[in-house]
């Protein structure tokens, strides 16, 4: 987590560091940037740079938490009745000319250097940042499929929350033990696991109903 001093920036002054440091991790692999090349980008003296930041790492961390908080946020203001219309569509696709995906350019390619960063970055990335910023959230999706009749009745939240929590970090290790590097591999395997998932929470009718409408949106 950046030191209070960092925050302590204007807006401006933040967005012009975070936009430069996520162009260097876009650019290079993660265990290629020195501290040099992380100074030279931001254009920083090292007595500037660690008044804001422990290291490397918690740089690209906040960064993370950026783009995380970014998503959280759109979803928490969505009208969507289901996070599962998201992934059914193709994760942060479009449904009916509908955009789904409030990132910009710069800020998608740096959730996709997920796939490449060391196993001891990602778990720390993991469990710092993405593990417990995304749980709020996804009970409170879970929350409103039962509100809707969505949900099976024997659903724990706090169970299927943890799992969808914890569910892209496990598909990226999963693509890193068995090299999957192809994105379009990557992209059905995930819809493949969405799909699981929503067969075995949602009522089978509702489910039928959900897949049913989201064909009809593409035609």
């Amino acid at each position: 987590m950046p030191k209070n001093t960092f925050f302590r920036l204007d807006e401006a002054r933040r967005g012009e560091i975070s936009n430069r440091a996520m162009q260097l991790f876009v650019d290079h692999l993660y265990e290629d940037i020195s501290m040099k090349m992380v100074l030279d980008s931001l254009s920083m003296h090292p007595g500037t740079f660690y008044r804001y930041f422990e290291d490397k790492d918690d740089l690209y961390c906040h960064l993370i938490r950026n783009v995380t908080r970014k998503r959280a946020a759109y979803f928490n203001n969505s009208t969507e009745d289901s996070l599962f219309r998201s992934f059914l569509t193709g994760l942060f696709g479009n449904v009916n000319g509908t955009v789904t995906e409030p990132l910009n350019e710069l800020e998608i390619k740096l959730t996709e250097t997920f796939l490449h960063i060391p196993e001891d970055i990602l778990l720390k990335v993991y469990l710092n940042v993405l593990k417990g910023e995304s749980f709020p959230l996804i009970k409170d999706i879970i929350r409103r499929l039962r509100v809707d009749g969505y949900l099976r009745p024997d659903i724990d939240d706090d169970l299927i929350s943890f799992m969808f929590e914890s569910m892209q970090f496990n598909l990226v290790m999963f693509y890193r033990e068995f090299g999957i590097k192809d994105s379009q591999m990557q992209h059905k395997l995930s819809k493949y696991f969405a799909d699981f998932m929503g067969h075995g929470l949602l009522e089978d009718h509702k489910y039928s109903e959900l897949v049913s409408d989201i064909k009809k949106a593409k035609e």
